[in-house]
């Protein structure tokens, strides 16, 4: 029992840990995706909407490092921090609220730690996009 315990909170540590290094890639994640599934649905088959989603990801993430390196305010750099870290706070928010519903009876906290989750997920997304590229 103890072993099994011990097992759980070990794998529910790792699975923030990765959700918080995760969340940065939210964004170009979303915007893969997105291009997958048009892609897919307009029937150009699975390989093209998979390259379709890897080429949208990484124009994504291309994109942002060259609006970084051409943002010389810091309210530039932390408007393009907050595109990124919007779309990692709705990720958080949902990943935490699952995790406080499995283990949180039913109440008004599961979502309160959900909010407070995005808030922090959502920090350090935008944290970690603005000072990239410094």
């Amino acid at each position: 029992m103890l072993i099994g315990f011990t097992l759980v909170v070990v794998a529910v540590c790792m699975c923030c840990a990765l959700l918080f290094r995760l969340s940065v890639h939210a964004l170009p994640l979303f915007v893969g995706f997105a291009a997958a599934s048009v892609t897919y649905h307009a029937d150009h088959g699975l390989v093209a909407g998979l390259v379709a989603a890897a080429l949208a990801g990484i124009a994504t993430i291309a994109l942002a490092q060259i609006a970084l390196g051409l943002a010389r305010s810091n309210l530039a750099r932390a408007a393009i921090g907050l595109v990124f870290a919007l779309p990692a706070a709705l990720a958080g928010y949902h990943a935490v609220h699952g995790i406080a519903v499995a283990t949180m009876p039913v109440s008004i906290w599961p979502t309160v730690v959900a909010l407070i989750g995005a808030v922090a997920i959502a920090a350090t997304s935008w944290a970690q996009w603005s000072r990239a590229s410094r």
